[in-house]
């Protein structure tokens, strides 16, 4: 379902959740019987779990042992698929300030840092690194070279291999996420054309090294996926559709345009799905297309059945819709 509701309805009664120790929050995500929310902590990266989103442990991090920026990191994205999880986090470093880039995967109750040439996430044709998933192949990065539209493939969260120039998603492009589909093929969401006249885009790909395009219908004035997500055997996606928010569902190889709503002027920062309802961070937070009260500027969400986590500056809260 695509449509968003115009009536107002009551707000969630929210709970605030406790952390062990200061924290900042940048991403919250639902592991099937885990919690996980990340950030930092202190000076350094940051990383929590839960089994029942009530209770919560601090998980320690595993620099590389000659490293420098990875203990000073703070964690932006996280991914899971089961036991499987994995984030990527930065730091400004070096003569200009640039982010310095790292990915981690857990392993033996701790967070080990991934060993990278510098040139994986930067270099000369480094222009940013965004989120990552996780789905049946492995785990993904969306992100952009000089080229266009890049994506990071690892079969594993460990090692992760750089996709530029890839035929088909480099170009006049930006990559702004990407998800997993139930086959195992990578969907990447993002726009495509000039900077006043683009219009949202997305490309598919079993491997990363090819890839279709695989656009939703054209809408008027400056449009661009933001975030997606799994939704079942489909994809939910929401990004900025002219001066307003706006919805897209993939369905049987195909997009349709949902409903537009709220301000765009900050544009989608998360996307997740509680209660069977889009809930959207994007200047605010909006519930099926309500905006809606929340007890601090929200972060992050993440939903599983009808339960809502919230990441909101160093506050997590919880409620149900």
């Amino acid at each position: 379902m695509l449509s968003v509701s115009a009536c107002s309805k009551p707000a969630p009664s929210w709970r605030e959740i406790a952390l062990p120790g200061p924290a900042v929050l940048r991403d919250v995500a639902d592991c099937g019987d885990r919690w996980w929310a990340v950030g930092g902590a202190g000076a350094g990266p940051g990383a929590w779990t839960s089994t029942d989103g009530v209770s919560w442990a601090s998980v320690p991090f595993a620099p590389l042992p000659a490293g420098y920026y990875g203990p000073h990191q703070v964690i932006g994205s996280v991914a899971c698929a089961g036991d499987r999880v994995a984030m990527i986090g930065a730091v400004p470093g070096g003569a200009h300030g640039n982010p310095r880039v790292s990915t981690w995967h857990l392993a033996g109750g701790r967070l080990v840092e991934n060993p990278a040439p510098f040139e994986t996430y930067g270099g000369d044709q480094a222009v940013d690194v965004g989120p990552m998933t996780a789905g049946p192949s492995g785990f993904a990065i969306a992100g952009n070279r000089s080229s266009g539209a890049a994506a990071w493939i690892s079969p594993d969260g460990r090692t992760f291999t750089l996709l530029e120039q890839a035929p088909g998603l480099a170009g006049e492009t930006v990559a702004r996420d990407v998800a997993a589909l139930p086959d195992g093929r990578w969907a990447v969401v993002g726009g495509a054309g000039g900077v006043l006249d683009q219009r949202a885009a997305a490309w598919i790909s079993a491997d990363g090294k090819a890839w279709t395009r695989a656009d939703p219908p054209v809408s008027d004035g400056f449009t661009e996926i933001q975030r997606v997500v799994r939704d079942g055997d489909d994809l939910l996606a929401a990004g900025v559709r002219g001066t307003h928010l706006g919805l897209w569902r993939w369905h049987d190889g195909a997009w349709t345009v949902g409903d537009a709503f709220g301000d765009g002027a900050a544009g989608v920062r998360s996307l997740a799905l509680a209660g069977g309802k889009p809930v959207v961070v994007g200047g605010g937070l909006y519930i099926d297309g309500v905006s809606t009260e929340t007890p601090a500027p929200p972060t992050a969400v993440a939903g599983r059945g009808r339960s809502l986590l919230l990441a909101a500056g160093d506050r997590l809260w919880t409620a149900r819709l």
